[in-house]
């Protein structure tokens, strides 16, 4: 028995749609029983009956239907150790929720299998677990191990559970204003009530409660209490915005993050004491320089050949103006096999202005930097514009040999590329940069300017370009409308590395590249980050 009804009268949120198919990848389907666990594998090819004999082709009729009937049995085992069980903790954490944190280590069949097989291509990384259980053990061993005075195989490991999530909850009698939380998945409450009275006879400030299955823990009893009290009048996962931001990330995630920055300031505001006040203080200089209004959610799943993480916010327009308008392409255009690396974005000037005026007003930013604003002979924010133009691009190349320099090149499209070429003569002493070192020209649109002379990163006619590799298209999914693109060719850094060993080549031969996309939405952004494998 639980210490609370909570969640019982509410039907649990378990989000299963994925969204329309992205363009980069198959469509995504179930995952069935027999894919994992092969019938073939546990029943031999039936025989076939014999031309003659009533008898014989009933006693053979009989046995296909028994075999049938255990290759369903063996599915469904599979499937019922694959599946993933129990509430989600947002079931059991208030609804009043400000800011929320969840490690599901129980996910859905597909996400089990898409973790296990991406992670047997990195032997470094699962040491060779067996299986997705050893591979749980090995990691909250270490990090009990290492954050806490817990021995995780004889304190911890009996009675945690599958699922841990962290939180922080409005509380107007408290003086922080927020009350922290500690929501943890339990398999037997003796051994978890002991282990966690052991602790609390060490430190004051612990209190727990638990409820569906849940250990609440918080700094105090009284808190821990609180908070269980606003679980029994609602829960987390009740609440429109966080089912409708969940949602929005388009499929199963292992581990979620979500916050309300307006509901945690109203929450701040609420309460009187100190903390509170130092917390509300830095919201707000935030809010000064990027508008912390807003909700945003992050989560990551896992595919057999990528990682992928995503984050979803809404700011209602009142974030920064980076990344407002898509690219121009600059990127997709650079050549393939000379770009390590390389970073796209637009509205860059506007944004870098933007914010130089929120912060010298904020931080005193002007008076800080006067010396070097004086040597360079700036003018702010208007050179921010020239400098860094309506699209800059930075790629990297990194040649082949031991004694060979990283090649960084740079493309921005300015209105003013004459004023920008003034601004890197003047800017180059003070960064530690010889005028020598930097080689400039005037583009069609802007300028171009690259530490070497001989690096030209634009593909030449014929040459692949990035937008044509297969192995960036999958790096960078949602390309198009994108309005902020990153590219790193890990794969290619390794192979072309003279200084890495035979040992790091072979742990890491499946490293593919990682990439990330920025697209803006009506009142927000969807970021999406992946590391593919090869």
């Amino acid at each position: 028995m639980t210490s609370s009804s909570s969640g019982t009268d509410q039907p649990e949120y378990r989000p299963e749609y994925e969204g329309p198919p992205r363009p980069s990848e198959a469509p995504p389907r179930q995952i069935f029983p027999h894919e994992v666990f092969p019938a073939t594998v546990y029943l031999p090819p039936p025989p076939q009956p014999p031309a003659s004999g009533t008898r014989t082709k009933k006693i053979i009729a009989g046995a296909a239907v028994l075999a049938v009937l255990a290759g369903g049995a063996v599915a469904a085992y599979a499937y019922t150790t694959l599946a993933s069980h129990g509430i989600q903790p947002e079931r059991v954490l208030p609804a009043t929720t400000v800011a929320f944190a969840k490690l599901d280590l129980d996910p859905a069949a597909s996400q089990k299998i898409a973790a296990y097989r991406l992670s047997s291509k990195f032997p470094a990384v699962s040491k060779g677990a067996p299986n997705i259980d050893a591979e749980k053990n090995a990691l909250l061993s270490k990090f009990f191990g290492d954050q806490s005075d817990f021995d995780y195989a004889t304190e911890i490991k009996p009675w945690l559970g599958d699922r841990i999530a962290v939180a922080a909850v409005p509380d107007a009698a408290s003086e922080a204003g927020l009350d922290p939380v500690l929501a943890v998945a339990y398999t037997n409450e003796a051994k978890m009530k002991a282990a966690l009275s052991k602790a609390a006879r060490t430190q004051k400030d612990l209190g727990y409660v638990t409820t569906e299955g849940y250990v609440l823990i918080s700094d105090s009893q009284s808190h821990a209490e609180a908070v269980l009290a606003g679980v029994k009048r609602g829960t987390l996962a009740g609440v429109k915005n966080y089912r409708a931001d969940l949602a929005a990330l388009r499929g199963d995630q292992i581990a979620v993050g979500w916050a309300d920055m307006s509901a945690a300031v109203a929450a701040l505001k609420a309460a009187s004491g100190p903390a509170a006040s130092d917390r509300l203080g830095s919201l707000q200089g935030l809010n000064a320089l990027a508008g912390t209004e807003a909700r945003i959610i992050i989560g990551a799943h896992a595919n057999s050949d990528y990682l992928e993480i995503s984050a979803v916010s809404h700011d209602g327009g009142a974030g920064s103006r980076v990344g407002r308008k898509p690219v121009n392409g600059t990127l997709a255009k650079l050549a393939a096999e000379d770009t390590s690396a390389a970073l796209e974005v637009t509205g860059l000037g506007d944004a870098l202005s933007q914010a130089w005026n929120s912060a010298s007003a904020t931080l005193g930013l002007q008076e800080q930097f006067e010396e070097l604003i004086e040597e360079a002979g700036l003018q702010l924010p208007e050179d921010l514009k020239a400098l860094f133009g309506t699209d800059a691009t930075v790629s990297l190349r990194l040649p082949h040999g031991a004694s060979a320099e990283p090649e960084i090149a740079a493309q921005v499209a300015t209105d003013d590329a004459n004023r920008a070429g003034q601004l890197l003569d003047s800017l180059a002493q003070p960064f530690g940069f010889l005028t020598e070192d930097l080689h400039p020209q005037i583009t069609g649109d802007g300028y171009l300017v690259s530490t070497s002379p001989g690096y030209d990163p634009r593909a030449r006619p014929g040459a692949r370009t990035l937008g044509d590799d297969p192995a960036f298209q999958k790096a960078v999914p949602d390309s198009a409308g994108a309005s902020m693109i990153a590219y790193v060719n890990f794969g290619g850094i390794l192979d072309s590395d003279p200084g890495a060993s035979a040992k790091d080549k072979a742990d890491w031969k499946h490293l593919g590249a990682f990439g990330m996309s920025v697209v803006p939405t009506s009142d927000g952004t969807r970021m999406t980050m992946r590391l593919t494998t090869r």
